[in-house]
């Protein structure tokens, strides 16, 4: 998992209750993630639900910019934003996406996807495509048992790798040019 000292600076980060997983788990996953990430030369990354924002704070060592966002419906956003460091913007959002087209090099999301419906998941799968850039990539993680789901992003997105690790399956997908 992760290591004692990554689990006691993290004391202060609670699991978020749409993720369901320990805080030990999100660490492991955010270091996964971000080795995946980190093969590319990222300069604006957006993260989807970002929740407690436990995952960000490894992705602001790969990216020049982050942009975190997630609703936070009924919670104190000043609760899941502290630490918040200087190359991150937390907007309190989710979909329709609040960005210009081709603005990011790079979209990840971390267990969001699962409670999504397949009717609500084709809408953001083309708001996501609309805001990668022409050779943008797309970072989907989520449960195994969903794994099934990367197909619905295929008419937008080549996947170049998939990756199965303790239950979660990571899909890295190119952003489709037309």
């Amino acid at each position: 998992m992760s290591s004692l000292f990554d689990s006691i600076n993290a004391y202060d980060v609670k699991p978020f209750k749409r993720m369901g997983v320990t805080i030990d788990e999100e660490i492991y996953y955010a270091k996964l993630l971000m080795n995946f990430l980190s093969r590319f030369n990222l300069n604006k990354v957006l993260e989807i639900a970002c929740g407690n924002c436990l995952i960000f704070m490894y992705a602001r060592k790969i990216a020049k910019q982050i942009y975190a966002i997630d609703d936070w419906k009924g919670e104190d956003i000043n609760k899941w934003t502290k630490g918040v460091k200087d190359n991150v913007t937390i907007v309190q959002n989710l979909f329709p996406l609040p960005f210009r087209s081709s603005f990011f090099d790079a979209v990840y999301s971390f267990l969001y996807f699962y409670n999504v419906t397949k009717k609500e998941r084709k809408d953001k799968i083309e708001e996501i495509y609309r805001v990668l850039k022409s050779d943008g990539i797309l970072v989907l993680a989520d449960i195994d048992i969903m794994r099934s789901i990367r197909k619905d992003f295929l008419t937008y997105f080549d996947e170049v790798e998939f990756y199965i690790d303790q239950g979660i399956f990571i899909s890295i997908m190119k952003k489709k040019f037309p």
